[in-house]
């Protein structure tokens, strides 16, 4: 009985070792997919945004050529068609980044009809569409994180980016940076293996290229981050962040009290209990509440530990972004985006107070060693 108990157990403990081989041999992971996925996600909300604002703009026109109505739908789906074409045909970095442009512009054009494919009058205008259209998005970027902060590589998948990255050596496009990435990964390979020693003579030997200027998204994405780093270093800046978060917070729980008292007024013997009230109202006033809690939390420390004092706000912010902003998006539709443009504001200057206190707290750690020593 013992000796078949311990050959289960030696079975069960290969299954995930057997499992994880066999999905490695078939999904190799790709060190340029953080971008590309970055890609796909950025272009696809901007599909949705761009599209909604053009159609608010030239009061919702349709195409209907006789009897036929031609949803924009049919062109997400032609440049999806178009990108999985031209990632299944193309093997170079510039296709794939076509590749991922295209996918989400046309996934954008597709998400945006969600209201017509769940509704049974096909209604484009159905009420919860922006609130669904913004969990989809949350979950896609919750997905695009978690193959970012994934494992580190194996080293046959060192060995596969390294050859990947080596390809710009025949089309004579690989530059200072990529070929620096490429030795890196090499690094963590065996330096015995034929092919690590192949790869690493033909990097050393071809002269590299100089850095290519950066293409417009990413060239937005370091202006953006300059202007970041910029403002977060003004205390004015910094303390007019919070303040507007801890408003906004309090403001939110607020409103959801006036609106819960307008329902059910001081006649709850007549007019229905607080469970009355709809789902929504409900899920939307707990979320409030959570929100401003981990605020008044984060008030109360800030005084003990600021390090603390901001994870409480940086989490008050997080349930704002992915909670209370669903219900704003449910009652205010896409005019809730200027509220999550605002409470992603608040969150990159928490982060970066955050690395600031950490840092300061490390200084002084060290500082203290030191003399006692």
């Amino acid at each position: 009985m013992d000796a078949r108990q311990s050959r289960l157990q030696e079975l069960f403990r290969r299954i995930p070792e057997t499992t994880s081989r066999l999905f490695n041999r078939h999904f190799v992971r790709r060190l340029e997919g953080q971008n590309l996925l970055e890609v796909f996600f950025v272009t696809a909300v901007a599909s949705v945004l761009g599209i909604r604002f053009f159609l608010a703009l030239t009061g919702y026109p349709k195409l209907s050529p006789g009897n036929l109505h031609i949803a924009h739908v049919l062109l997400g789906g032609i440049l999806m068609m178009l990108a999985l074409v031209i990632a299944l045909g193309y093997i170079n970095k510039s296709a794939y980044y076509v590749a991922a442009a295209l996918g989400g512009f046309g996934f954008g054009a597709f998400i945006d009809e969600l209201g017509k494919f769940i509704t049974g009058d096909n209604n484009y205008f159905y009420r919860p569409t922006a609130a669904l259209i913004y969990i989809i998005f949350v979950l896609i970027y919750l997905g695009i994180q978690a193959f970012v902060h994934k494992p580190r590589l194996t080293e046959e998948e060192k060995l596969i980016n390294a050859l990947e990255i080596a390809k710009e050596v025949v089309l004579e496009d690989l530059d200072h940076r990529e070929r620096k990435r490429a030795l890196e990964l090499l690094k963590g390979c065996s330096p015995n293996d034929p092919v690590t020693k192949a790869l690493r003579g033909l990097l050393y030997a071809t002269d590299a290229v100089s850095v290519p200027r950066p293409d417009i998204y990413t060239a937005m994405k370091y202006r953006a981050r300059r202007l970041y780093r910029k403002m977060v270093q003004r205390e004015w800046f910094v303390m007019a962040m919070i303040g507007f978060f801890l408003l906004q917070s309090f403001l939110a729980l607020g409103i959801d009290f006036f609106l819960l008292y307008e329902r059910i007024g001081w006649r709850l013997h007549t007019q229905g209990t607080f469970l009355a009230l709809p789902h929504s109202d409900l899920a939307g006033l707990v979320s409030a509440t959570v929100a401003a809690s981990f605020a008044m939390a984060g008030i109360m420390k800030m005084r003990s530990c600021r390090l603390e004092a901001y994870e409480l706000f940086k989490n008050a912010v997080l349930v704002q972004i992915f909670l209370v902003q669903v219900f704003l998006f449910y009652k205010a539709q896409f005019i809730a985006l200027f509220g999550l443009a605002a409470n992603i504001c608040v969150l990159l200057v928490l982060y970066y107070m955050i690395r600031q206190e950490k840092a300061a707290q490390g200084i002084c750690q060290e500082n203290d060693d030191l003399k006692l020593r």
